[in-house]
């Protein structure tokens, strides 16, 4: 099995290396890693089989060197990793991608306050600082870790890049002045990101219901639309008392389903 370096900066661990090296890992499985953390030498960073992660001041892919400490304008290590991989497409798609990247940029606070994501306090992960902490104190005592970790949010990318290109893919309408979209399956994961992205995102989406083999009909805050008013129709199984979602006996033919639904707008 062929063996390479990885040198990381010494000191705190942050998500950003451990995240790097995490996706380097997991793109190498055939290959045994080691890992340093220390400050490199020149000659470690004219050496491509030494990877150098978040220190030595230089972005060279091509020589494996991926700091973006020498300009404000560079992104964060991992982002620079996942470039190199051609994962960057992929990868930027995960709900929190771009907010960490900001992070080791430019600060949890400042980055909270771009990204609505509450107060610094909140977005305090303890898994995270585990994971770091040790890391920091035994880097090799968590290749499997980390390795894991790489695997799991290359793959987990790649299912909601997937599910987010069949929402792009799905019937788009309007029913009773209200944006509204149907996927046929029973799949929801992908609709926030696709939501986030699309330039007019719909706020009823129906999808197969994972019971009785109907319809759920979901409609997100904010939208004109109340589905407990169909409570007491024979079509439905089920109608939530707060009036988010409810769903169908049968899968009913697409104009009965719009004129159901339709039922339930408010405005």
């Amino acid at each position: 099995m062929k063996t390479e370096l990885i040198i990381t900066h010494p000191g705190s661990a942050h998500f950003d290396e451990v995240t790097a090296i995490s996706l380097i890992l997991a793109m190498h499985p055939a290959t045994e890693f080691k890992i340093e953390r220390r400050e490199p030498t020149p000659e470690e960073l004219d050496n491509p089989e030494v990877w150098v992660v978040d220190t030595g001041k230089r972005h060279q892919p091509e020589k494996h060197n991926f700091d973006h400490h020498q300009d404000t304008g560079c992104p964060a290590s991992f982002v620079l990793v996942a470039e190199y991989f051609g994962l960057l497409e992929t990868m930027s798609i995960l709900p929190w991608w771009n907010f960490k990247d900001e992070v080791d940029r430019f600060g949890p606070v400042k980055s909270s306050v771009k990204y609505h994501a509450g107060d610094d306090l909140v977005n305090r992960n303890p898994m995270e600082i585990w994971l770091t902490s040790r890391f920091a104190a035994e880097p090799e005592a968590c290749l499997f870790l980390l390795t894991s970790y790489g695997t799991q949010i290359i793959r987990d990318a790649r299912m909601l890049k997937k599910q987010i290109d069949f929402w792009k893919t799905s019937k788009r309408l309007v029913i009773a002045g209200v944006p509204a979209m149907i996927g046929e399956t029973m799949e929801s994961a992908g609709l926030e990101e696709f939501r986030r992205l699309d330039k007019n995102p719909p706020d009823i989406v129906i999808s197969l219901a994972r019971r009785d083999g109907g319809w759920r009909l979901f409609r997100y805050e904010g939208a004109p639309v109340d589905f407990s008013l169909l409570a007491d129709r024979p079509e439905i199984s089920f109608a939530h008392k707060s009036g988010f979602m409810a769903a169908t006996k049968e899968r009913l033919g697409i104009d009965e389903l719009v004129a159901l639904v339709s039922k339930a707008v408010t405005k």
